[in-house]
């Protein structure tokens, strides 16, 4: 699994997970103004995640675990959150479209059950969400293309 790290400097100094909340956006969004990456649009909006996943399945790395993230409103306190990118330029419209459809590559799908299985292992989790889940009046993400089922299978310990 490939790895970069990308800073993002918004959230609490200390947590210990015991959630983890998937997530999808843009990977990159189009303003009025300006086209941004979404890192880089996290950083406009004061907002962080500890891991986002690219297309290519480079996992870019914003917060240590062990710091907190603002990623899911009301849930922000002891939560690990993954932006899964959608590939390409994105208006909100736009963006709320493509996950009505299979998005993820085969790259980034893998990377994120490594991601996720890591995680689980590492702080003990077997609590995951949606982030749509958790809003569901105003969060549509990871949305219907996304393949849950088969994901929450994957993700889980290989019985031997």
């Amino acid at each position: 699994m490939q790895m970069a790290h990308m800073p993002l400097s918004k959230g609490r100094n200390k947590q210990t997970p015991d959630r983890l909340v998937i997530h999808a956006m843009g990977e990159f969004i189009d303003t009025d103004d300006i086209d941004y990456s979404a890192v880089d649009w996290l950083r406009k909006l004061g907002l962080s995640v500890h891991a986002f996943i690219t297309p290519s399945g480079v996992v870019i790395r914003s917060r240590d675990d062990e710091q907190g993230a603002y990623h899911a409103k009301d849930y922000n306190t002891n939560s690990l959150g993954v932006e899964f990118l959608v590939p390409g330029l994105h208006t909100y419209e736009t963006f709320v479209e493509a996950l009505k459809t299979p998005y993820l590559t085969g790259p980034q799908y893998e990377a994120g059950v490594v991601l996720v299985r890591a995680w689980m292992d590492r702080w003990e989790i077997d609590h995951i969400d949606r982030h749509s889940d958790l809003s569901p009046d105003r969060k549509v993400d990871p949305g219907a293309g996304f393949p849950w089922d088969q994901f929450m299978r994957d993700i889980q310990p290989a019985i031997v």
